[in-house]
């Protein structure tokens, strides 16, 4: 075995005897080159443990924003049907946007993107409403208090991420689900990847007061329940080596014709898009935000990349454990898929592991050889 694999599978291991997290899969390359993956602990421990295997779908969390609608934005950017400067006065009606505070009508897809449109990380929607009717909820949001003045700060927020779900879906009449399906799952070849699974193959996730139950099959994060399982924040599901297709073409800045098909109908993205994505625009504020990506800030800040990856490098996490990576000087990406949540969400150990996890990944580095399949 590698170095590398030996190194990672070492630090997942003891992951899981630690009660980081219940399970692992993981898979670490370069561009559309895997050097290893594997899988380790379980996929769930009630009632009884059952072991997790590449099958196994995880919630992405807010890995779903990236995988998904943002996903589906650069495609419509790409198609002519989108510009990141329209203002949210395009997609809301005047009453959606009645009480709202100033210049909150003037907030842009691009400032929804890079979260820098001052909108509140957080509300609970479904404690404030009585149900997810399309236009109470685009109220609610759009008539919260600014965190800041547009493009002031960088404040990660949810909320933008369900307005520009809205946004997607009134543009094209279309529901992100179904927008996801076209435009990424099925170009990717991700076959398994979806809202709402019908399987029990699955992750759980935390033990829920509000639901009474350790949460499995059904979407963890509470707003993206409420609305349905289909949310812009949070919601897919999705097996290991779906993600490995989708690390590849992050790897390969969109660059992967014919995905998994063979059927060379040219780039997922163009390779001016992907790079437009993966921009820093928010240099000098709290984070360092492409279009949809987080990125990797200079060192000493603390990133969940670890010490390691190169600045600038991108890609996003999910607060169930999930995340996805890539180096910005050498195309080396890593998938890391867990339910660490499974132990309560104040638990913070996996937090050291993650940040591990990508440091040995880049060590490894040069020092591994290939011994799986090339994609694409």
């Amino acid at each position: 075995m590698s170095p590398c694999f030996n190194s990672c599978l070492r630090l997942l291991r003891e992951g899981v005897e630690n009660q980081a997290f219940p399970s692992a899969a993981w898979a670490i390359g370069q561009e559309r080159q895997v050097f290893c993956s594997g899988v380790v602990g379980n996929r769930t421990l009630h009632p009884t443990a059952e072991p997790a295997d590449r099958d196994t779908l995880y919630d992405l969390a807010s890995l779903s924003k990236l995988v998904s609608t943002t996903m589906v934005a650069l495609r419509l950017i790409e198609e002519g049907r989108l510009l990141l400067t329209d203002p949210l006065s395009r997609y809301f009606t005047a009453e959606e946007l009645d009480g709202a505070p100033e210049g909150r009508a003037e907030v842009t897809v691009f400032s929804l993107m890079t979260h820098t449109s001052g909108l509140t990380p957080h509300i609970a929607l479904w404690n404030q409403l009585p149900e997810p009717e399309d236009h109470a909820v685009a109220h609610a949001i759009l008539t919260s208090a600014p965190f800041c003045r547009p493009g002031e700060q960088v404040y990660y927020s949810c909320m933008g991420y369900i307005l520009l779900q809205k946004i997607l879906e009134r543009l094209t009449g279309q529901s992100l689900a179904d927008l996801a399906r076209l435009y990424v799952f099925g170009p990717l070849g991700m076959r398994r990847t979806g809202y709402t699974p019908c399987e029990d193959n699955v992750a759980t996730t935390e033990f829920s007061p509000l639901r009474q139950m350790y949460i499995k099959g059904e979407v963890h994060d509470e707003n993206a329940h409420f609305l349905g399982g289909v949310s812009g924040n949070a919601g897919v599901f999705a097996p290991l080596d779906d993600m490995i297709n989708f690390a590849v073409m992050c790897a390969t800045h969109g660059n992967l014709p014919g995905i998994a098909f063979g059927t060379g109908e040219g780039p997922f993205l163009s390779r001016r898009t992907f790079d437009l994505a993966v921009q820093n625009y928010t240099p000098g504020l709290a984070e360092s935000r492409g279009l949809g990506f987080q990125l990797k800030p200079p060192l000493p800040r603390l990133s969940a990349m670890g010490d390691l990856m190169a600045e600038g490098s991108y890609g996003h996490t999910g607060f169930t454990g999930t995340s996805l990576y890539v180096d910005s000087q050498t195309g080396v990406w890593g998938v890391l898929l867990t339910n660490a949540v499974h132990f309560g969400r104040d638990k913070t150990a996996f937090f050291r592991y993650r940040r591990l996890f990508y440091n040995a990944m880049i060590a490894g580095f040069g020092l591994t050889e290939a011994n799986e399949t090339v994609i694409g």
